[in-house]
């Protein structure tokens, strides 16, 4: 567990598929369900991208230069 440096929200940290470092709102987490092939429910934590609830995100994202897409 980590906190923002900027609001101080407790977040935790992955890797996206390309690699690149994330931050993951500890407090925006909920549980989700599916069913299985053999017909049991099985959990799944979702949490949200600190970068959609941080009041500060603006300062953290890298800037893409002037032609860059997407």
């Amino acid at each position: 567990m980590a906190n923002c440096r900027s609001c101080g929200a407790e977040i935790i940290w992955t890797k996206t598929e390309i690699g690149k470092n994330m931050p993951l709102s500890v407090k925006s987490k909920e549980t989700r369900f599916w069913i299985n092939d053999e017909g049991q429910a099985v959990a799944m934590t979702v949490y949200l991208s600190h970068f959609a609830d941080c009041p500060d995100a603006a300062q953290h994202r890298k800037s893409r230069g002037p032609n860059a897409q997407g």
